[in-house]
């Protein structure tokens, strides 16, 4: 099994007053984003800090956030590149990893029972 921890995407103030939607704020959000931190670390697990990479670029608040809190489509590309890449890191792979059940394709549309016996 797989921990991973992803902290929250930051929050852009100016977004959310457009939308008349002020009830979060970048300042909790980076407090949530430590200790996301902090937990992963006391527990041995990854941490993708989605807070922090996001806010590395400039213009982050209109490249990643579609209303100052939603990911755009570009936002929802780095979690998934610093996801996937964090998973790479750590030698775990989709493809080499053990299934639970049988895939899908090995599945018997007629006896479904069989496949799981």
């Amino acid at each position: 099994m797989v921990i991973l921890l992803i902290t929250p995407p930051p929050v852009d103030k100016d977004g959310r007053e457009r939308c008349w939607l002020p009830e979060r704020t970048n300042e909790m959000a980076g407090v949530y984003a430590g200790k996301c931190i902090e937990l992963a670390r006391e527990m041995g697990v990854h941490c993708v800090d989605i807070w922090s990479k996001m806010q590395a670029v400039e213009g982050w608040q209109k490249l990643y956030l579609s209303d100052g809190l939603h990911l755009t489509p570009e936002g929802n590309a780095l979690v998934h590149k610093e996801v996937v890449g964090t998973l790479r890191g750590a030698r775990l792979r989709a493809e080499v990893m053990p299934l639970d059940f049988p895939h899908h394709s090995k599945i018997d549309a007629i006896h479904q029972e069989r496949s799981f016996q």
